[in-house]
């Protein structure tokens, strides 16, 4: 089992994905910045900013939450620290604004609360549901752009 300590830059609980910031400090995983996702491993121990924390590296982690057996976990784009299915992934996604995040998998649930962890590089993946929408009249032309919010923002005409 490797296992690191390292000193936490806020409070993290045990279960929690985390990352090594740039200055050496723990922090709970995110998948907006590739910083952020790019995950460490799993937190043995839980403690508040300065404690020492134990980290799974890559070795069995048993867990309080419940998955289903053979499932890879993602890191997940709503909770920091958290991690998820790949189906939530899509889900907690598509319900942001963020033009994509950074898809970082922690592992692969053996039974229903022991994770294999094998952490992978996180990948961007483009939010398909932050495109701008064009409507136009009759023919080829651009009168006005729809924004996700539903306003528009008006052309101006050329003639």
């Amino acid at each position: 089992m490797a296992v690191a300590s390292l000193r936490a830059g806020e409070t993290i609980s045990a279960g929690d994905a985390v990352f090594v910031s740039s200055t050496g400090l723990l922090f709970k995983a995110a998948s907006d910045t590739k910083e952020k996702a790019s995950v460490a491993g799993i937190a043995v121990d839980g403690g508040s900013a300065g404690s020492l924390i134990r980290v799974n590296l890559d070795s069995l982690y048993d867990s309080t939450n419940t998955y289903t057996p053979t499932e890879t976990l993602y890191l997940s784009v709503l909770t920091s620290g958290t991690y998820t299915d790949y189906t939530n992934f899509e889900s907690e996604l598509a319900a942001t604004t963020y033009d994509g995040v950074y898809l970082t998998q922690i592992g692969t649930a053996l039974t229903t609360n022991k994770i294999n962890v094998e952490v992978s590089l996180p990948r961007f993946i483009v939010n398909p549901t932050s495109v701008l929408l064009i409507e136009t009249s009759s023919g080829l032309t651009i009168d006005a752009i729809l924004q996700e919010d539903g306003s528009t923002i008006k052309t101006e005409d050329a003639t």
